[in-house]
């Protein structure tokens, strides 16, 4: 019996089976761009940041690396403080406005903050 209230994929109520994740995973397709909306920006960045790597998504570890973008040289006697962006999946705006920041106005608190920002 099929409920039009549940999602096609897998049993309501039951954790995804791997055969649930791989049709789910099939039925997908790429709507954006990882390389060019958020690769690409990091690596334009430059001082006062500073991008390094710190994992990757077991999906695909090459194309889908973790990135956080902190200050070059930290201040021990300054706070840090967090921007973050891409915490619920799919959504781009919160990337976006982290991306934007970091390009436009980091540099502004330098003197004030180290800042880290993870998932940008």
């Amino acid at each position: 019996m099929t409920n039009e209230r549940f999602h096609p994929i897998g049993t309501p109520g039951q954790a995804w089976s791997d055969t649930d994740k791989a049709q789910w995973f099939e039925s997908c397709s790429i709507q954006r761009s990882y390389r060019d909306d958020v690769r690409a920006r990091l690596d334009a960045l430059g001082e006062p940041q500073v991008v390094e790597r710190y994992g990757s998504l077991s999906i695909d570890p090459d194309r889908y690396p973790l990135l956080a973008v902190k200050s070059v040289s930290p201040r021990s006697d300054a706070p840090w403080a967090l921007i973050t962006g891409g915490v619920h999946g799919y959504e781009t705006s919160g990337v976006h406005g982290a991306l934007a920041f970091l390009a436009e106005h980091a540099a502004a608190y330098r003197d004030r903050l180290n800042l880290l920002s993870c998932r940008a």
